[in-house]
């Protein structure tokens, strides 16, 4: 049965990792895709990306989140890549599977002028960029949202590496984006079998039961 309120869409929404030892058939429709990308869009964002990152746009979108979609075909040419480069991940079984993969980034802003990030460091952690990192979030919920009320399994991965500079590279993805996740949506009717493994979220089951987490403040009067 479809999903068709909110509530429904958010208690149903669940993590979903597909794996294939042999890529199988199934393309999500231009219109469907085209959906889950205008929910992603309606997320809330506090600032401006940079003008860095700005000006590689045509309409200079003020969005700090980029998508870099990846078709059926382009899943597959990026899995024989992977595994051509030795790659000994989970991800080429996740691309065998995968109707759409989704990589994700943020922008980050740059530095202050003078101040020279540590070498272990990819960003400056300003509040600006912690807002940037919030709001990509929000928007990869929103298309796992609408994903979910499309009967799609879909997986946020951090990456692995898809993260990594040879990737982004092959996939022309500006090395001072950041990527926050890899979202892989599956097709529909996909079940588990001998040649197909279904793995659920490692944490779906660990969420507190009495959400000792949330305090409410029935007064500031003692």
């Amino acid at each position: 049965m479809p999903v068709r309120t909110v509530d429904e869409m958010i208690l149903s929404r669940k993590t979903s990792k597909v794996l294939s030892r042999t890529p199988l058939s199934g393309e999500l429709s231009p219109p469907d895709l085209d959906g889950m990308i205008r929910a992603a869009a309606q997320a809330p964002f506090h600032y401006a990306a940079s003008a860095e990152h700005r000006s590689r746009l045509e309409d200079g979108a003020p969005e700090p989140w980029r998508f870099h979609v990846l078709n059926r075909r382009s899943c597959l040419e990026l899995r024989e890549w992977l595994m051509a480069n030795n790659d000994t991940s989970k991800i080429p079984d996740m691309l065998a599977a995968a109707s759409v993969l989704i990589q994700v980034t943020w922008c980050p802003n740059p530095p202050p002028s003078g101040l020279k990030l540590p070498p272990d460091s990819r960003f400056h952690a300003s509040e600006i960029n912690m807002e940037h990192i919030a709001a990509t979030a929000a928007a990869i919920q929103n298309l796992l949202l609408h994903a979910t009320r499309h009967s799609l399994p879909s997986y946020w991965s951090s990456g692995g590496p898809l993260g990594n500079r040879p990737v982004f590279n092959l996939l022309g993805i500006p090395i001072d984006e950041i990527l926050l996740g890899a979202v892989f949506l599956f097709p529909a009717d996909t079940e588990q079998t001998e040649q197909i493994q279904i793995m659920p979220g490692k944490m779906r089951e660990k969420r507190s039961k009495n959400r000792s987490w949330c305090k409410i403040l029935e007064s500031l009067k003692n």
